[in-house]
């Protein structure tokens, strides 16, 4: 009998174990590659000893910002990580995100520029635009026409790439809206923005879903010029030896990417001890090394052609003006492109 009972209570402590494991491990949505996402859950571990899993991973923001809302009467994660601050700041203002400000920010000495203010998001990496061409296209089409390589924003206007130009949606990409954001706030007015989208709708052959879209298309020779993510270009660029230049055009438009703890979090505590990792060097090394995304936080070494993120000329920017506008904006961009 004793026996019997011994081993029951032993079949009730490891059934309770594994029934508290699920509940006690730290969940992530990722709008990141999945490299970085797994090296960034498993070296949180390593460094906490709290278990964490990817329970949701996709480079596109806007969709695990729309579970987010979709779950908040029952949030299934406790942090999003990846996007830019424009997502995070719809939740922020939907209430679906808790305040913190991580103790490693001024520890660090991180600019506080790229955090919110109102302290529900993290911004713990950047990234800039960058316009991508074709290299041989150009030496052999464009250069005996006497025509400079493509350098500036006002260079996707002219006459000789109608219908070589790859642009992206707004809709689908945030890329695509800072890309827009770019031109208004370098030109001064919504109305001279506007106009120049309208100029280069002329010149666009096709509008890719994601804001890297034109990338492969660009290598491949199917157009011309597109502007895409930096930090991605470079890297395929690396890894797939692509025959392409890339340029990091004058006004050029730039993201802040976040991480947020999701309002009614089932574990809080552990999710901010994951903001904190994120702003810590290792995490910040991870991340430079699989995405080639600029870090916030100093010391941190880059990949090798990656040019210094305080060498790049940025628009000027309004981070609330970015943020207020954004379905406004998408409206217009659709009315004049028909997408």
């Amino acid at each position: 009998m004793k026996a019997i009972r011994v081993l029951f209570l032993a079949l009730v402590l490891v059934t309770s174990i594994y029934a508290k494991a699920p509940e006690e491990t730290l969940t992530i949505y990722a709008a990141l590659d999945e490299k970085t996402s797994k090296e960034l859950a498993e070296a949180f571990t390593q460094a906490t000893g709290i278990p964490a899993e990817i329970a949701l991973q996709i480079e596109e923001a806007g969709t695990i910002a729309a579970r987010i809302k979709a779950e908040s009467a029952r949030a299934r994660a406790d942090v999003f990580i990846g996007g830019n601050s424009n997502f995070h700041t719809d939740l922020a203002e939907g209430n679906y995100l808790e305040k913190y400000s991580s103790p490693v920010i001024k520890e660090a000495g991180i600019d506080p520029r790229f955090m919110d203010p109102d302290g529900y998001w993290t911004g713990w990496y950047l990234g800039a635009l960058c316009l991508v061409y074709n290299t041989k296209m150009y030496e052999q089409k464009f250069k005996p026409m006497g025509l400079n390589p493509p350098t500036t924003w006002d260079d996707l206007l002219n006459p000789a790439y109608k219908g070589l130009v790859i642009g992206s949606n707004p809709a689908t990409t945030g890329g695509a809206y800072l890309m827009v954001c770019a031109q208004i706030f370098r030109l001064g007015s919504e109305k001279a923005g506007f106009d120049y989208i309208r100029k280069l709708h002329q010149n666009v052959a096709q509008y890719t879903k994601g804001a890297n879209g034109c990338i492969p298309l660009i290598a491949q020779g199917e157009a011309y010029v597109g502007f895409a993510w930096g930090h991605d270009a470079l890297k395929q660029k690396e890894q797939g030896n692509l025959p392409i230049t890339i340029v990091f055009p004058k006004d050029t438009g730039f993201e802040i990417g976040c991480a947020s703890i999701i309002k009614g979090a089932p574990h809080t505590e552990a999710a901010k001890k994951f903001i904190d990792f994120l702003l810590s060097p290792t995490a910040e090394q991870i991340n430079a090394k699989n995405g080639y995304r600029y870090p916030v936080r100093a010391g941190v070494t880059m990949p090798p052609g990656v040019p210094p993120f305080e060498d790049l000329k940025l628009a000027p920017w309004d981070l609330k003006a970015a943020a207020v506008n954004v379905d406004a904006w998408k409206k217009q961009w659709s009315e004049i492109t028909g997408k």
